[in-house]
């Protein structure tokens, strides 16, 4: 069984449409989408000048309000592009698309009809044989935030992970965060995982992790016995084919 997976949008829609058309000639079954659909410029702004400032974040900010609508229209964008798909594809959100009931209310109910993603975010799916469960934004040691950008608690992502006990089959890890790696998570010269995802890894064991974020990271390598697979930015037109069963990726641009 082979996946298509691609990661990191920012908005870059017409890139989305072309890899759409590339899946209808492909021999893939199934999609695996590792987040970061919209740009969230403002809300990123104002989440690295509270850090640096070492003050209160400001939520309310004009150009937060009026990113609202922008994120909003790209997410609504993003699931009409994705309508064509061949086969089914699964995601989890990135670090930018928060906060993170306006990412689910976009992603499971698309004007009122049925979102051609199926959310593994904190959830499990099927797909063959195969296990699907995911959790996106970026994975940390402690911090948490749901607002101006995703972030989830290494307690949190191994809670949610222990789904993978209830259901038998070979699992897929769906991640936005890669894993300390030598491939996956270089970017500009350093590495930009986390340990969490190497512990998450290690202790739930999927046959098969993807993962997003480190975007000039285009690769993949075996992790313990698990193969991680970074597709690179879609938004630079880099995407992946990965053949589960062989534990192969085709590492493609648009």
């Amino acid at each position: 069984m082979k996946a298509l997976v691609f990661s990191d949008v920012h908005g870059e829609m017409d890139a989305v449409r072309e890899l759409m058309h590339a899946a209808a000639h492909s021999d893939c079954e199934l999609g695996l989408f590792c987040g970061d659909i919209v740009r969230g410029v403002a809300r990123g702004r104002e989440w690295t000048a509270y850090h640096e400032e070492d003050r209160e974040p400001e939520f309310c900010l004009p150009e937060i309000r009026k990113e609202r609508a922008e994120d909003y229209a790209l997410y609504a964008e993003f699931y009409s592009c994705l309508r064509p798909s061949p086969f089914p594809i699964y995601g989890v959100p990135g670090n930018m698309d928060a906060p993170e009931g306006r990412y689910l209310t976009c992603s499971l109910s698309e004007h009122g009809g049925v979102s051609p993603l199926e959310v593994v975010h904190r959830s499990l799916a099927r797909c063959g044989e195969y296990v699907i469960s995911g959790l996106g934004g970026q994975l940390t040691e402690a911090d948490r935030s749901e607002f101006l950008v995703l972030q989830f608690p290494c307690w949190e992502a191994l809670h949610h992970f222990r789904l993978f006990e209830f259901i038998e089959g070979p699992r897929i890890m769906v991640l936005h965060t890669p894993p300390i790696g030598e491939v996956v998570d270089r970017d500009r010269g350093g590495h930009k995982g986390s340990q969490v995802v190497n512990e998450l890894i290690h202790t739930c064991r999927p046959k098969v992790a993807v993962c997003g974020h480190a975007h000039d990271a285009q690769g993949s390598e075996m992790i313990a016995s698990t193969f991680v697979v970074n597709p690179g930015a879609l938004k630079s037109g880099h995407y992946a084919i990965v053949d589960l069963d062989k534990l192969e990726a085709e590492l493609l641009t648009l």
